[in-house]
């Protein structure tokens, strides 16, 4: 019942905005018997897939108030905003025998044909990405975690050893998180680190136009 294009092609042109449809959703998709809802902003016109998960305060409808979606639907990006099982308006993932917090991103990216995508995960959601990051079975073009938990459940040495394309994105007064964030991911070859100047733990959310300037360069290195 979505509306999903194919996969990208990787190649690069210049984008005509005025041509950009309107956004597509809210969509739901069934996986395993879960009803999952997302947003699907930019699906023909874009270079590449970025998947949006989101904390546990927060749904898919944050990323469209401050407006990520519309910024990555304007840069020529797919945009994928997507409430976890048991958020917003998506099913919880008892009613599924086959997908858990451990999978579900690695069947969002097939369910939707995303291709090679880019993962975005803010806190909470660092519990479904991480197993994506470190799984042998998921291919990602790069990772953007947002003071993520779980952290701390692979080593120094895994992280050390991770070999994707990562922005570290904090606020520089999340108390929480901050030291985790500099301990573990600051060890990853080539990471870069921005830290959101005054933010506290949902930074994204206090600063989103360094937020979105922050993003689009990443993932413009990316091409």
């Amino acid at each position: 019942e979505a509306v999903v294009s194919t996969q990208s092609t990787g190649e690069e042109r210049a984008l005509d905005t005025s041509t950009v449809p309107e956004m597509l959703g809210p969509l739901h998709i069934n996986i395993d018997g879960i009803k999952v809802a997302y947003y699907d902003y930019g699906s023909e016109f874009h270079q590449r897939s970025v998947i949006l998960l989101h904390g546990a305060r927060f749904s898919k409808e944050d990323w469209k108030r401050i407006g990520t979606l519309d910024v990555l639907r304007e840069n020529g990006y797919r945009a994928i905003a997507v409430d976890l099982p048991g958020y917003g308006q998506s099913e919880p993932l008892a009613g599924s025998q086959k997908v858990s917090k451990e999978n579900f991103v690695e069947a969002l990216i097939e369910k939707l044909d995303l291709g090679v995508p880019v993962l975005v995960s803010p806190s909470m959601s660092g519990g479904f990405a991480i197993p994506a990051v470190f799984s042998d079975t998921t291919t990602l073009k790069g990772w953007v975690p947002v003071a993520p938990v779980s952290i701390t459940s692979h080593t120094l040495d895994q992280y050390k050893g991770l070999d994707l394309p990562v922005l570290a994105v904090y606020g520089e007064n999340d108390h929480q998180f901050r030291e985790q964030v500099e301990e573990y991911l600051g060890v990853i070859p080539g990471v870069a680190m921005k830290i959101i100047p005054g933010a506290p733990h949902p930074c994204y959310l206090d600063n989103p136009t360094l937020w979105h300037s922050v993003l689009i360069n990443f993932l413009k290195q990316l091409n």
